[in-house]
């Protein structure tokens, strides 16, 4: 037994199975759907150094998982292939973690379970096997995903970060209504993306039937901390949302001040029209008078 690399890398929202199966099936690759409708698993050629075809599990939620293989390879040989099959492409993320598969026995545990950041894999049967190693692609897949949000949260903040600033030394804002309803609505997609579109928050329901799995799944989950991130990134969303509240709020009592002042402004010009005729009038009647 020796330890090797599991390499997870998100590309895109999802990834159309069927089509990829379909794609599989005309070039003649051997594959086969390890769980309907989410894990499609095939054998890919590694590198040079590779004696044997390495496994890899191409999951619904738009990640590709290779077992025994480098980001680089990866990115260079297998995600290109699935460029027709994705939909939503993204930015990558990657995460990378180390496996070891071990030879069975009666003492031995009777499922894959997380030793410090290894996963263990017992030797025995196939499927079985392949359902643990599911189930760990899954909870990595987690973290990448989790990963493709967390950047597209930064992007924003990195575009808003002088806005408090500018607030605070008592500037003009320059900012426009229209794009700061686009920063929240950026805000309110992000948000949505992690706690209500994806299963990023919570167990997927192929689980609940599965404790062995379930507890794979979230014991890759702890160790690459994704609970943690998602209740840092809630409490990102939160301050960010609330800000372009506030500079909305500001910039509407802004617009309700020059409006006052354009009333204020239409009632003197109506005042003077008012009284240039009184004045011509008083103006002719002391003429006449004189």
């Amino acid at each position: 037994s020796y330890l090797d690399n599991v390499t997870a890398i998100t590309i895109s929202d999802a990834i159309d199975l069927k089509h990829l199966l379909q794609r599989l099936a005309s070039s003649g690759v051997p594959h086969h759907a390890l769980l309907e409708d989410e894990v499609l698993l095939y054998h890919a050629p590694g590198p040079e150094a590779a004696l044997l075809p390495r496994e890899v599990m191409v999951l619904a939620n738009g990640t590709i998982v290779g077992w025994g293989l480098q980001e680089e390879y990866m990115v260079k040989k297998l995600v290109p292939p699935l460029a027709a099959a994705t939909a939503s492409p993204c930015k990558y993320e990657s995460e990378e973690m180390d496996y070891v598969e071990v030879d069975a026995d009666e003492n031995s545990p009777a499922s894959s379970y997380m030793q410090g950041d290894v996963l263990v894999v017992p030797n025995r049967c196939t499927r079985e096997r392949q359902l643990d190693m599911a189930a760990f692609a899954i909870g990595l897949s987690r973290s990448t995903r989790l990963s493709v949000l967390e950047e597209s949260l930064e992007t924003i903040i990195h575009h808003t970060r002088d806005n408090s600033a500018v607030l605070t030394d008592g500037f003009r804002i320059r900012l426009s209504e229209q794009e700061i309803l686009r920063v929240t609505g950026h805000l309110f997609k992000l948000r949505a993306a992690l706690n209500l579109y994806s299963e990023l928050i919570e167990t997927p329901d192929l689980y609940w039937s599965e404790p062995t799995l379930e507890k794979i799944y979230k014991a890759v989950s702890r160790r690459l901390d994704v609970p943690l991130r998602i209740s840092i990134m809630n409490r990102k969303l939160d301050y960010l949302t609330d800000e372009q509240r506030a500079l909305l709020s500001f910039l509407n009592e802004r617009k309700g001040t020059r409006l006052e002042w354009i009333i204020i402004l239409l009632i003197l010009v109506e005042v003077l029209i008012e009284i240039v005729p009184f004045v011509a009038r008083h103006v002719e009647f002391k003429r006449e008078r004189d």
